[in-house]
């Protein structure tokens, strides 16, 4: 059991840097956003339709040369009474201009399917919103276009 949980930790692990050596950009341009106040560009990653039997995920947020992560511990007392979590990923001093891609995707201990949601930024001066159903219906990107890679999408 034990080699087993290994080795998937280890296929995780893997794909979490496949997708970080991807998305890296060694010639990028970086300077601060323009915009009043702060310099940072923001996702707002809404997980639902998490239950008792939702096992860890792993949100990844890419935008141009920058990528983050986010676990959801299904065993964290705190998060079990709800079924939903949310994350505000943020990208200090990084350039992004109205129309620019963004890539959200999620990858659960369960199954260790990748599925991925692409958008792109909308010229309104506020953060990104993404809604992704873990229950199996549809996934949503608020602000923007949006293609959805292994699930579905509403604009």
């Amino acid at each position: 059991m034990e080699r087993n949980y290994l080795m998937k930790s280890m296929i995780v692990t893997g794909i979490i840097l496949t997708v970080v050596l991807a998305n890296v950009n060694l010639m990028a341009k970086v300077t601060a956003e323009s915009g009043a106040g702060k310099d940072v560009f923001k996702v707002v990653v809404t997980l639902f339709g998490l239950t008792n039997s939702t096992k860890d995920i792993a949100t990844i947020v890419n935008v141009k040369d920058q990528t983050k992560l986010k676990l959801f511990n299904a065993e964290n007392p705190e998060g079990q009474a709800q079924d939903k979590v949310s994350y505000t990923i943020t990208f200090p001093n990084l350039t992004v201009n109205d129309g620019d891609p963004y890539t959200v995707c999620t990858v659960s201990v369960d199954d260790f399917k990748l599925n991925c949601i692409h958008g792109k930024n909308s010229p309104l001066s506020r953060p990104e919103f993404v809604d992704i159903d873990k229950s199996g219906g549809s996934s949503e990107v608020n602000g923007g276009s949006s293609e959805v890679n292994g699930g579905s999408s509403k604009d």
